[in-house]
């Protein structure tokens, strides 16, 4: 099983291919958001709420993310 580093990297060239979907990406994005949370890396589930493809999923990740690190977004590195 790979890292989720090296998930996050996968996702990220598969960026502007037409096989795969807004709808798939969304789906992976937070499958990679949760198991970051998980691990309690916010930087990496920053990350991932920062290259989100849905401005909907962006900003409820964002508002978990406060809610589950209690800290403020904009602080966070």
């Amino acid at each position: 099983m790979g890292s989720l580093g090296q998930a996050e990297n996968w996702l990220k060239q598969k960026e502007g291919n037409d096989k795969y979907d807004q709808r798939w990406r969304d789906h992976r994005e937070r499958e990679l958001f949760n198991a970051y949370c998980a691990q309690q890396d916010w930087s990496a589930a920053k990350r991932i709420v920062e290259s989100s493809v849905k401005e909907g999923s962006k900003q409820g990740r964002k508002k978990r993310l406060e809610e589950l690190s209690e800290l403020n977004y904009d602080e966070m590195e």
